[in-house]
């Protein structure tokens, strides 16, 4: 029993451990000021950043990303076509702590669907597992993005 217990506890405990560069956006400088094509096409500005992927989280900073791991990222449509997002958290803390988190419900052409959710606090408990959840007010969801940030 004391075994299972502990295999258990060391999976879940796993995704506290580096694996690879955690998902912070990088911002570089603009190679031009030029804003080729038409006015209505969308036109890079200023500083640029790394792609940030659809349907994932991203955090604030590297020291950020350090606190907790991202066990499981779910998405489902409702009864009433609205979308529903949830995230399970695993602690990589050995005291209290917390995070803030926020969504974007992003249209298929990554246009906001609607005003990005209010920051909540999600509250950390040492080594354990804390769940956020948020539903889009909109039915014009197509994608997602999660973000996290310190408390």
């Amino acid at each position: 029993m004391k075994v299972a217990v502990a295999i258990t506890c060391a999976a879940l405990l796993a995704g506290c451990a580096s694996q690879g560069p955690p998902l912070v956006a990088q911002c570089h400088p603009s190679k031009t000021n030029a804003r080729p094509g038409p006015a209505l096409v969308g036109q890079q500005y200023g500083m640029q950043h790394s792609e940030l992927p659809l349907n994932s989280v991203q955090f604030d900073s590297h020291a950020t990303a350090g606190l907790v791991a991202v066990q499981g990222l779910y998405a489902q449509r409702t009864v009433t076509d609205t979308v529903e997002v949830s995230a399970r958290f695993v602690s990589c803390l050995d005291a209290p702590g917390a995070i803030r988190v926020r969504t974007s419900f992003l249209k298929e052409n990554q246009a906001p669907a609607e005003p990005t959710s209010a920051w909540r606090t999600v509250h950390l408990q040492p080594r354990a597992t804390s769940q956020y959840q948020e539903m889009s007010t909109s039915r014009g969801v197509a994608n997602y993005l999660i973000e996290i940030a310190r408390d």
